[in-house]
């Protein structure tokens, strides 16, 4: 029964150490770039006549304008009907 018991932890080790090995060699592949801006503003406040780039092409707004993303959008949306 003893021998049973240090074949499994024997086991659990071979398969752990490799796992140990992997996971901890990960620590060099992070990003290079110190530009990483993940940073999303919740609304857009544009000025009349001033050109900005889109993905279909430039947009030029006739009178000063404020988008809000979706996510703003939603929230504003449940405080009002709510």
């Amino acid at each position: 029964m003893n021998s049973l018991m240090k074949l499994k932890n024997y086991g659990l080790l071979v398969i752990v150490t490799p796992l140990i090995g992997l996971t901890s060699c990960g620590g060099g592949s992070s990003p290079k770039t110190t530009t990483l801006n993940i940073y999303q503003p919740s609304s857009l406040k544009l000025k009349a006549g001033i050109p900005v780039q889109t993905q279909e092409g430039t947009y030029t707004p006739q009178s000063d304008e404020v988008w809000h993303s979706d996510a703003r959008y939603r929230k504003l949306e449940r405080e009002l009907f709510d």
